[in-house]
């Protein structure tokens, strides 16, 4: 009953509502207003065309350029050259199975794809994350607004709230992220048929790298649109969940609902201006490409091998899985904290 009690007080709530609704304004502007004549009967024969892939040398032509692009020596050049001579094996598998001619949208490729890869999935992940942000800072905070904290928490019983109120928070952020996918991606189909293109493969030749259109589009495995769909969806999910903990955090950690407000926003900003203080091919610069933040900043290199800056194969699922975790841990720390302390 106290469950339903705190899901109702997230999912009515005017300003949630009203946030929501503009939310999808948004994404249906970008949709609608985003060109498709291009995109109609697109007929593209890559009989006798060569694969882009074979032969290609991952060390030779990419980290060459990021090496002599950043002037990179030292420990932060191997990095550099360590991660693409791991690539090296997957564009030759690509190589083999001819991934590179699929034929995709033709010339329009990457138009389409940062159009629904980059910039739609970007706005719904960010739009997403605000939601759950402010439904988790607007439950823990709901007792301060109304000056009712040492009423509800002054017992040992009425502090187990907080249990309900994460679950809340989660069940409402989940629901606002279906709302927000769900309807925009419905929005996104009707409007271009891609019933050609589900199964052809994202590292066609004719797409490029998110802001380098000199470099082919090379994912850690193979992906079909679909499967580059779900999975994308998948760590939307995930970048989704570290904000509802975000919020949960610091809303029990701080009792000021505009204090709690701040604290989150110079979190989030933190994550975003500490990254380019550290220099390309660095450990840390990568590590903090893991950040939820910067993960969803770099939402059109999910799943690729990504720019001079990021280290790791599959670095989305990593950095999901460690600030799901890093984040759950603060979370449980909080949660001891304020069982413990005085309110009064």
């Amino acid at each position: 009953m106290l469950y339903w009690y705190e899901l109702k007080k997230l999912i009515t709530a005017p300003v949630i509502i009203g946030f929501c609704f503009l939310c999808l304004i948004f994404n249906g502007l970008i949709i609608f207003t985003s060109d498709k004549d291009g995109l109609a009967d697109v007929q593209v024969d890559t009989t006798g065309m060569t694969d882009i892939f074979d032969g290609f040398d991952a060390v030779g032509i990419i980290a060459k350029r990021y090496i002599d692009r950043h002037e990179l020596s030292g420990e932060y050049e191997q990095n550099v050259i360590r991660k693409y001579e791991k690539l090296q094996p997957v564009i030759d598998q690509k190589a083999e199975r001819n991934e590179s001619l699929s034929t995709y949208f033709g010339a329009n490729t990457p138009y389409f794809h940062n159009l629904l890869f980059k910039k739609l999935f970007r706005a719904m992940v960010a739009e997403s994350c605000l939601l759950a942000l402010f439904v988790a800072l607007m439950s823990t905070g709901y007792e301060s607004a109304r000056h009712t904290e040492g009423i509800i928490y002054g017992s040992k019983l009425g502090r187990n709230i907080l249990r309900t109120k994460f679950f809340a928070s989660l069940t409402a952020g989940g629901a606002f992220f279906v709302v927000i996918f769900g309807v925009s991606l419905l929005l996104f189909v009707s409007r271009f048929d891609l019933t050609s293109v589900w199964n052809d493969n994202v590292s066609s030749m004719f797409n490029r790298a998110v802001y380098e259109y000199d470099k082919p589009f090379i994912t850690w495995h193979s992906f079909s649109v679909l499967e580059l769909v779900w999975a994308s969806l998948g760590i939307s999910a995930g970048v989704v969940l570290c904000f509802v903990l975000l919020g949960y955090a610091v809303g029990t950690l701080v009792r000021s609902g505009y204090g709690a407000v701040i604290t989150a926003v110079v979190a989030i900003g933190m994550m975003v201006v500490t990254e380019p203080l550290f220099p390309y091919g660095s450990t840390l610069r990568s590590a903090l490409n893991l950040t939820p933040v910067v993960l969803w900043l770099n939402v059109g290199e999910w799943f690729t091998d990504g720019y001079a800056d990021i280290l790791w194969p599959n670095f989305e699922c990593i950095g999901v899985g460690v600030s799901i975790a890093s984040l759950t841990a603060m979370s449980g720390l909080t949660v001891s904290y304020f069982r413990k302390r005085d309110l009064i």
